[in-house]
C-alpha cells in the first residue's frame, strides 16, 4: 500500500482517532492507539484528528430537539415531490422529512398523513407550510390538520409576513414548565433574507396573537407565554436553490443570518437560541462540509432527492434529473405568482418549459385582454401549449376553482381582463407540473421540474459510482454517503491544518468511503441492484477485452485511392479536407449500419450530415416512392402537391405558404433574395458558427470586436472556408457577422443599421458551432428586434427540421420565424430535396411576380414522394422522437463512460435526435467557447472510430434514424471503448504536455 493510500484509510476509517507524528520535520498519520502502545513522546506528537462520524456532523441540540441520528433534513418540494413514502424512508433512517403539501387538497394532505404515521411510529417528522396569500382559509384549514393529527413540526416556506394560522400552530399548547416556556409545536423556517428571518426569530405578532385570543384559537395564558418565544425553533438560510429562489450565495448569506440570529437571542433573551441551518446548493460532500464548517446546525437537501426512488414524481423525471449538469437550470415564471413576475428554477435540459413559460409571460405583459391577442399568436398558443382553445382552458379554471371553494377568483377575473389572462396562462404553468409528476409522455416537452444547480453538482459527484444511476438512488443512501464522505472531508481539512505530509492529494474530489459504513438497509437494497459496470474497474476491464478489435480495411482503402483517379479529393465535397485522414465506401447498409468493402459493419452515426431519418433500407419509405417512380417520372405538376403543402403548412408554425428546391443552400439563397425583395434592402445579418450553405456570401468570415459598430465579417488566415475564387468582397458588402446568442449586440446592429438590413439569417439552435441551444428569450428578442425594424427573421433548419420534430426547433423553441428554410431530413435522406416556408404576405411576392424563384427540378415527384413518406412513418409512430431521443441518451452516457474509462473528458450537447461531443467537461454555450485543442481532439476521436466501425459527421455531430435499436447501443458499448482508449493515445503523442 503506498504513503498516499496508507493515509486515505486511515482517514476513512472514520470511527479511528488519528495522532500526528512529526519526526525529522515530516508529519505523518498514525492510529491513536499505535502512538500510545509504541510510547512516542508526546514532544513529537503535532496533534489529533479526532475521529469524525456521520452521526456527529452539526448540532447536538438539533438532533436530540427532533429525535435524529443525524442533522440532516430533506425539505419540502410541493405537490407531494416529497411524498409520504420519502418522509417515512428519511424517518427511518434518522434523519428529518418534510411532506410536501403545497398544491395539494385537504383531503390528499390527510390521506397523506395516515400514510405517514403509520410508517414511522412515534419518530419525528415535518409538514410542509406554503404560505398561500390567495386562501388564508386554506392555511388555516391545514393547521388545524396537524393539530388534530398530533403533527408536531412544520416547515414554514415561502412567507414574506407572518399569518394568524402559523402564529395559531406554534403556540398552541404551549406551557411553562420549571419556569421555560415549552412550546408544544415546532417551527423550521426557510428563509432566504434578512428581513423574513427577522420575522421568525421576534416573537408572533402581538396583533396577531391577539385577534387568535379573541376568536377562541388561544388562551390568554399562551398568548402571554409568546412573548418569551420566538416564531421558530429553527431558521434554514436557503441560497441557490430550486423552486422559489432569490439565488443567493450561501457563503455570502449564511454568516449574516447567523450572526442575526445572536443578535436577536441577545435581544429578546430566549432560553433556548435559534437554530440556523444550511440549504440550497447542496449536492455533493465539499458543500456539506463547508456548510458545517460555516456553523450549520444541519443541512437541508432538496433538488437531489426529487431524484431518488422515494420521491412522488415519474420515472421520466428521475431520469432526466440524474443526467443534469450544473448548468442545466433556469429561471422561469411561477404559478402562484405569476402577475407579480416572481420567478422559479427549473430544469432546462430536456424540456421547453422555461421558454414556453417565458412567453406566455411576455404576452401577459404585451396585451391587457386574452382578446387583444392576436388570432395567429393565439393559434399558436392553443396549438402549442394549451392543445385546446383558451376559452376551454378558461372553463377548465373555472371549474377547477369552483371545486376548490373558490368560485370568487373565477367571479372576479370574469370583470378584469387581464386578470382573466393571467388565470388562464397559470393553467400551463399549473398542469406542466402535474404533467412531469405523472410522466404525461405526450407533454414531456412541457414538464416543469423545479430544479436548483445543486442537482448537477450531485450527478457529477456519483459519476461512476454506485449511485450514479437514477433507479438505484434513494434518499437514504444518497444523504448516507453525502454524510459520510463529508465527515472524511473534515478529518483532511483537520491534517492539512496539522501539515500532514501529502495531504493535498486527499483534496482531488474522490472519496475512499467504505461501502460497510452505510446502514444496513441501504446495503441490502443495493445487493439486489447490478453495481459491476457502474465501477471504473469495470469499465476499464470492457475496455481492456476489445482493445485490439481494430477494423481491416484493406479493400476500402484501396479503393479510395484509386478514386483519386476519377474524382478530385476521393471525395463529392471538400468542405472539410483537413479532418478526413480516411473516407471508408460502402457496399450496402440496413436500418443504423451500413458494411464497407471489406465485409465490416459499420454503426451509422453520420447519417449523411443528418439527412438520412428514416435509415437505410426502410422497405415502408422505399415502397412508397417505388409506387411513386412507378406511376411518374417528372412532370411539372401532379397530384402530390397539395398534400406535401399541407403537411409542411399544418406541422410548421412559419409555413402559410411553401416553395420547394434542392438544397439548402439553394433554398437559403431564395430566402435572401426574398427578404431583399420584399424589404427593399440589402443586406442580412448571419452568424459565427452558423452554416448557411456554400454560396459565397455565407461561408467563411469571423466576427470582429474591433468593428462592432460596423460589424463586416473579418477575413482571416486560417479560415477552413477562405477559398480561391470567390467573388472579391461579397461578404463585406452584402453581409454583418455578429456572435450568435448576445441579444444586446444584435439589437444594437438593428438599431444603427436596420435601414439597410432587410434579414436576419439563423440557425435557431446552433448545430455546426457546438450544438448550442439559445439563452432563454434571445429568439423571441431577436425577432421583437427584427420586426421593430422591418427586417424578416429567418430560421435556417435545413438540419433542425424534421430531425427535432415535424415543427422543427421552432415549434419546441416556441418562436415563429418569418421565413424558414429546410432540408436534409424533409425528404428521409434518400433523395435531395428543400423548401422555403413562409408567412402569406412574404411568399406572395413569388405570386406576384416581384421575385424570381426557378429550378428544374423544383417540386419534382421523387422529392414530393419522400417528404410523404418520411411524415407518414414519424405520424404512424407518434412516440419516434422519445423512442430514438431515448437510444440517443443511453448511447451518450456510454460515451462519456468510455472518455471516462481512458481518462479524457467529454461532454454531449444538442438535442436527443442530434448531439455534438467536444472534448472538455463544460458545456460550449458559443461557438468560439472551445480551444483549437479540443477541436483537434475530437477530430482523432472521429478518425479512430471509423477503424472501429463507428462513423460519426463531420463537426463531431452523432445522428439517430427511426430504425434505431436496442442492438445499436451494444454495438457502440462494445466498439467505442477500444476506440477512445486508442484514441487517448493518439492524443498524448500529438499533446505531449497535455490539454
Amino acid at each position: 500500500m503506498t504513503m498516499l493510500m496508507q493515509i486515505q484509510d486511515n482517514l476513512a476509517t472514520l470511527d479511528l482517532p488519528l495522532a500526528v507524528w512529526s519526526k525529522k520535520s515530516v508529519n505523518t498519520l498514525m492510529p491513536l492507539s499505535q502512538l500510545v502502545a509504541d510510547q512516542i513522546s508526546l514532544s513529537e506528537v503535532a496533534g489529533v484528528i479526532p475521529a469524525v462520524t456521520a452521526n456527529k456532523l452539526g448540532s447536538e441540540s438539533f438532533r436530540r430537539a427532533y429525535g435524529l441520528n443525524y442533522a440532516y433534513m430533506g425539505g419540502a418540494m410541493a405537490n407531494g415531490i416529497h411524498s409520504a413514502k420519502m418522509v417515512a424512508a428519511f424517518a427511518n433512517a434518522g434523519m428529518l422529512g418534510s411532506f410536501g403539501a403545497g398544491g395539494l387538497t385537504l383531503e390528499r394532505i390527510a390521506q397523506s398523513l395516515s400514510e405517514i404515521k403509520q410508517a414511522v411510529g412515534d419518530k419525528t417528522f415535518a409538514m410542509n407550510m406554503l404560505h398561500n396569500p390567495a386562501d388564508p382559509d386554506w392555511e388555516m384549514q391545514v393547521v388545524q390538520l396537524c393539530l388534530d393529527n398530533g403533527v408536531k413540526v412544520v416547515e414554514a416556506a415561502a412567507y414574506i409576513n407572518l399569518t394568524a394560522a402559523l402564529v395559531y400552530f406554534r403556540l398552541k399548547g404551549a406551557q411553562l414548565i420549571n419556569g421555560q416556556v415549552v412550546p408544544a409545536q415546532r417551527v423550521i423556517a426557510k428563509i432566504s433574507r434578512p428581513e423574513v428571518a427577522t420575522k421568525f426569530l421576534a416573537p408572533a405578532p402581538g396583533k396577531i396573537v391577539a385577534k387568535l385570543v379573541a376568536s377562541g384559537h388561544l388562551t390568554e395564558t399562551e398568548a402571554k407565554l409568546s412573548e418569551q418565544l420566538a416564531m421558530a425553533d429553527d431558521i434554514t438560510v436557503e441560497a441557490d436553490s430550486g423552486g422559489h429562489t432569490d439565488h443567493g450565495s450561501l457563503t455570502c448569506i449564511f454568516p449574516q443570518m447567523l450572526r442575526l440570529a445572536t443578535r436577536m437571542h441577545k435581544q429578546h433573551g430566549y432560553q433556548q437560541a435559534v437554530r440556523v441551518g444550511a440549504a440550497g446548493g447542496i449536492g455533493c460532500p465539499e458543500a456539506v462540509a463547508a456548510a458545517y464548517a460555516m456553523g450549520a446546525a444541519y443541512v437541508v437537501t432538496g433538488s437531489i432527492n426529487q431524484a431518488c426512488l422515494e420521491s412522488g414524481t415519474s420515472d421520466q423525471v428521475r431520469e432526466m434529473l440524474s443526467g443534469a449538469t450544473t448548468a442545466d437550470v433556469v429561471s422561469s415564471p411561477s404559478a402562484d405568482m405569476f402577475e407579480l413576475g416572481a420567478q422559479v428554477q427549473t430544469l432546462k435540459k430536456g424540456t421547453m418549459y422555461g421558454v414556453r413559460s417565458q412567453k406566455l409571460y411576455q404576452i401577459y405583459k404585451r396585451y391587457d385582454s386574452l382578446e387583444q391577442i392576436p388570432e395567429a399568436e393565439q393559434q399558436q398558443l392553443e396549438k402549442q401549449m394549451f392543445h385546446k382553445p383558451l376559452m376551454q382552458i378558461w372553463d377548465d379554471t373555472k371549474a377547477f376553482f369552483a371545486s376548490r371553494n373558490l368560485q370568487r377568483i373565477a367571479d372576479s377575473a370574469e370583470k378584469d381582463p387581464k386578470r382573466k389572462m393571467a388565470l388562464v396562462f397559470q393553467w400551463y404553468l399549473g398542469q406542466s407540473s402535474k404533467w412531469a409528476i405523472t410522466g404525461d409522455a405526450q407533454r414531456r416537452i412541457d414538464y416543469q421540474i423545479w430544479c436548483g444547480p445543486a442537482m448537477g453538482a450531485n450527478n457529477d459527484w456519483l459519476q461512476e459510482s454506485h449511485l450514479q444511476d437514477a433507479p438505484k438512488r434513494t434518499v437514504e443512501g444518497v444523504a448516507n454517503y453525502l454524510l459520510n464522505c463529508a465527515a472524511y472531508l473534515t478529518r483532511v481539512n483537520i491534517a492539512k491544518t496539522l501539515s500532514v505530509s501529502g495531504i493535498e492529494q486527499c483534496q482531488d474530489g474522490t472519496f475512499p468511503i467504505r461501502l460497510q459504513q452505510f446502514s444496513a438497509s441501504t446495503e441490502q437494497h443495493f445487493e439486489k441492484e447490478e453495481t459491476k459496470l457502474d465501477s471504473i474497474q469495470g469499465e476499464i476491464k470492457k475496455m481492456n477485452t476489445v482493445v485490439n478489435q481494430k477494423l481491416d480495411l484493406t479493400e476500402s482503402k484501396e479503393y479510395f485511392k484509386k478514386l483519386w483517379d476519377v474524382l478530385p479529393g476521393g471525395a463529392h465535397y471538400n468542405f472539410a479536407d483537413p479532418e478526413r485522414a480516411l473516407i471508408v465506401p460502402f457496399v450496402k447498409g440496413k436500418g443504423s449500419r451500413v458494411w464497407d468493402m471489406d465485409g465490416n459493419e459499420h454503426l451509422d452515426l453520420f447519417c449523411k450530415f443528418g439527412a438520412l431519418f428514416v435509415g437505410h433500407n426502410n422497405e415502408q419509405y422505399n415502397q412508397i416512392l417505388i409506387e411513386n417512380m412507378q406511376k411518374l417520372t417528372s412532370v411539372d405538376t401532379f397530384d402530390l402537391e397539395y398534400e406535401v403543402c399541407q403537411k409542411l403548412i399544418d406541422n410548421v408554425p412559419s409555413a402559410e405558404r411553401v416553395r420547394f428546391s434542392l438544397s439548402g443552400t439553394e433554398a437559403v439563397q431564395n430566402a435572401i433574395r426574398l427578404a431583399r425583395g420584399y424589404t427593399g434592402k440589402p443586406r442580412f445579418v448571419r452568424f459565427h458558427g452558423h452554416y448557411n450553405g456554400n454560396a459565397d456570401n455565407v461561408v467563411g468570415g469571423r466576427f470582429n470586436a474591433d468593428s462592432k459598430d460596423f460589424p463586416v465579417p473579418e477575413m482571416f488566415k486560417g479560415d477552413m472556408l477562405d477559398t480561391l475564387g470567390r467573388f472579391p468582397n461579397t461578404l463585406q458588402d452584402q453581409t454583418f457577422m455578429l456572435p450568435w446568442n448576445d441579444p444586446e449586440i444584435l439589437e444594437r446592429t438593428l438599431e444603427q443599421h436596420g435601414h439597410e438590413i432587410a434579414a436576419v439569417l439563423m440557425e435557431p439552435i446552433c448545430m455546426n458551432g457546438g450544438g448550442i441551444l439559445p439563452k432563454d428569450g434571445y429568439l423571441e428578442r431577436a425577432k421583437a428586434a427584427c420586426e421593430k425594424h422591418n427586417v424578416l427573421l429567418i430560421f435556417d433548419e435545413v438540419i433542425t427540421g424534421v430531425r427535432f420534430g415535424l415543427g422543427g426547433a421552432q415549434k419546441l423553441l416556441g418562436v415563429t420565424p418569418h421565413i424558414t428554410t429546410l432540408g436534409k431530413a424533409l425528404g428521409g435522406g434518400a433523395v435531395p430535396i428543400s423548401a422555403i416556408v413562409g408567412r402569406k404576405d412574404i411568399m406572395d411576392y413569388y405570386t406576384k411576380g416581384k421575385i424570381i424563384h426557378a429550378g428544374t427540378f423544383n417540386g419534382y415527384p421523387m422529392g414530393l414522394a419522400a417528404i410523404k413518406a418520411t411524415f407518414d412513418l414519424i405520424e404512424n409512430e407518434p412516440g419516434c422522437y422519445d423512442r430514438m431521443g431515448g437510444i440517443m441518451s443511453q448511447m451518450a452516457d456510454i460515451f462519456v463512460k468510455a472518455a471516462h474509462a481512458s481518462d479524457m473528458p467529454l461532454v454531449l450537447q444538442g438535442m436527443p435526435t442530434g448531439m455534438v461531443f467536444h472534448s472538455q467537461n463544460e458545456l460550449v454555450d458559443r461557438s468560439e467557447g472551445y480551444t483549437a485543442k479540443v477541436k483537434m481532439c475530437d477530430i482523432i476521436i472521429r478518425e479512430i472510430c471509423k477503424r472501429y466501425g463507428i462513423q460519426f459527421s463531420p463537426l463531431s455531430r452523432m445522428y439517430s434514424n427511426l430504425m434505431i435499436n436496442q442492438n445499436d447501443v451494444s454495438f457502440f458499448e462494445e466498439r467505442i471503448y477500444p476506440a477512445m482508449a486508442n484514441a487517448k493515445q493518439i492524443i498524448d503523442i500529438t499533446f505531449p504536455k497535455g490539454l
